[in-house]
């Protein structure tokens, strides 16, 4: 069996049959679906092996709520298949998505298979750039994809397909239960450290459905504890990586904290935006991060931030974040 699709599901139940139907559209047949149900409260355990009765291809775990992370290995401990890829359950895959990627095994036989997203259900095109050029990164190249992990803009778990021997399947995770902010980077930090061959497409595979109850679209002090647990790993894996990959990663870590900022500048009355400012301000300094941010690459308006949090400028930090978002949205227009 080729493909293994692992789809963690909590309360899930108003868009797992449409995520499902995704995947039985697939046109290359070759897979199986574990779907791990995370301790739901609603119908999403009916749902599931409702769907599950009616096929032999189809696993269903039923847990209690661990979180995103856990529910996802404990998926890929039973997976048959070759390759793991991931569906969140409000999210889709191209019908040809499994195609697509079986040729580009075929062809280059990659440990990992990288593809675009789009959060429109036509496919149409990526609303974001790709962060790496099309083409086969192997040997020495697999530093490319590393670098773009380090940095931030590579790390989603459901937008790759990954050969199954590259998770660490044997380590305890249990240390990280209930991690939902950056789960995705630390699970992929060791299969990174793994890899020794990268096959990047410009084909848009995955419907990402966007989502204002996602765990990660308001801010909760728990967004905080996690990014410093997981900046932790980044950085000693970009370390053993090399200077590039160490420099990006004082970038991606930086990045991590100032989106932090902007989720509570968009979601939070002013008087909590600063509370907010003030405990990322004290985690930075306690993780001696302002060291590290000195010397890496940022944009323009990302250096003023870091300059104003370093300095205590919660109010200036309010309004800067209010103008770059307001000039974002005129953008987009």
């Amino acid at each position: 069996m080729l493909f293994s699709i692992i789809i963690p599901a909590y309360n899930a139940e108003k868009y797992l049959l449409e995520c499902l139907a995704s995947v039985d559209a697939q046109t290359f047949k070759d897979y199986e679906v574990v779907i791990v149900d995370d301790g739901s409260t609603d119908e999403t355990a009916y749902i599931a092996d409702t769907y599950a009765g009616s096929k032999s291809n189809v696993t269903v775990l039923h847990r209690e709520n661990q979180g995103p992370l856990l529910a996802r290995r404990a998926g890929l401990k039973i997976a048959r298949g070759q390759y793991a890829v991931f569906v969140d359950s409000d999210d889709g895959l191209h019908p040809e998505a499994l195609q697509c990627i079986h040729d580009a095994i075929t062809g280059t036989d990659a440990d990992i298979v990288s593809f675009r997203y789009c959060r429109s259900k036509d496919f149409g095109r990526s609303d974001t750039p790709s962060p790496l050029s099309t083409g086969l990164y192997s040997g020495k190249e697999i530093t490319e994809g590393r670098k773009h992990l380090c940095e931030g803009r590579f790390n989603e778990m459901w937008g790759k397909a990954i050969r199954l021997n590259l998770f660490d399947l044997s380590a305890d995770y249990m240390q990280y239960n209930k991690i939902k902010h950056g789960e995705d980077l630390l699970q992929l930090l060791p299969v990174f450290d793994k890899a020794r061959s990268l096959c990047s497409l410009d084909d848009v595979l995955y419907f990402y459905r966007p989502n204002d109850i996602a765990s990660t679209s308001t801010y909760k002090p728990s967004q905080l504890s996690d990014i410093r647990v997981v900046n932790r790993a980044l950085l000693k894996y970009a370390r053993k990586w090399g200077e590039s990959c160490y420099q990006n990663a004082c970038a991606g870590e930086a990045l991590q904290y100032i989106n932090l900022c902007k989720i509570a500048m968009q979601g939070t009355r002013y008087s909590r935006f600063i509370q907010v400012f003030r405990d990322v301000r004290e985690a930075v300094q306690d993780e001696q991060c302002f060291s590290r941010w000195k010397h890496c690459s940022l944009r323009a308006d990302n250096r003023l931030t870091v300059f104003l949090l370093k300095r205590g400028f919660g109010a200036l930090t309010f309004e800067l974040l209010k103008a770059v978002d307001f000039i974002k949205r005129i953008r987009r227009r």
